[in-house]
C-alpha cells in the first residue's frame, strides 16, 4: 500500500491543473490559427489564363484561325470598326460574409483589318476600365400617394360598390 502524504497529493494535483492549463493553450492556439485561416478569403480566377509565351506569338499579319490556334475561342467579339477578339482573364478576391472584389482584370484586344488579318494587339487591365454607379433607388410613380388607412377605406369603398352593380 501507498502512503499519500499531503506534499505528494499537492504535487500530483499541480501537474495534473498544469497538463490542463497546457492542452486549454494549445487548443486556443489552434483554434485562433483556424480562425485566422478562414478569414484569408478566397482568390477566384476566371477566364483565361494568360501566358507571356502564348501573347507573344501573336504578331500582326496573322489569320483569325491562327489566333484561335494559339489563343483559343476568343471570349468576345466585336464587330464596330473591322472585327475584334477580345480574351478577358479576371481575379476576385472574396472575404468571408463579403462581397467579392475585382482585384486584377486583363484584356486582350485583337483588331482584324479588313483581309482578316491581325492588324494590332492591345492590353488593357483594371486601371483602364470605368466603373459605372448602379442606382438602385425607386422609379418615380405618379398619381396620389395614399396611406394604409386609406388604402383600407377605398378598398371597402370599391367593394360596396362592386355590391351594388
Amino acid at each position: 500500500m501507498t502512503d499519500l502524504t499531503g506534499d505528494s497529493i499537492k504535487t500530483r494535483r499541480t501537474t495534473a491543473v498544469t497538463r490542463i492549463l497546457r492542452s486549454l493553450g494549445s487548443a486556443s492556439v489552434y483554434l485562433a490559427v483556424l480562425l485566422l485561416v478562414g478569414c484569408a478569403g478566397q482568390i477566384d480566377r476566371h477566364g483565361h489564363l494568360f501566358t507571356d509565351v502564348d501573347l507573344e506569338q501573336i504578331q500582326p499579319g496573322m489569320s483569325q484561325d491562327q489566333v484561335r490556334l494559339t489563343l483559343g475561342t476568343p471570349d468576345t467579339k466585336g464587330t464596330l470598326d473591322g472585327d475584334v477578339f477580345y480574351y478577358i482573364s479576371s481575379v476576385r478576391k472574396t472575404m468571408p460574409m463579403g462581397r467579392p472584389k475585382v482585384i486584377d482584370r486583363k484584356i486582350v484586344a485583337i483588331y482584324f483589318n479588313q483581309q482578316q488579318s491581325v492588324r494590332e494587339v492591345s492590353h488593357y487591365g483594371l486601371q483602364d476600365g470605368k466603373i459605372i454607379d448602379i442606382i438602385s433607388g425607386e422609379t418615380p410613380t405618379y398619381g396620389k400617394k395614399l396611406t394604409a388607412l386609406e388604402q383600407l377605406f377605398g378598398n371597402i369603398a370599391n367593394r360596396r360598390s362592386l355590391l351594388q352593380q
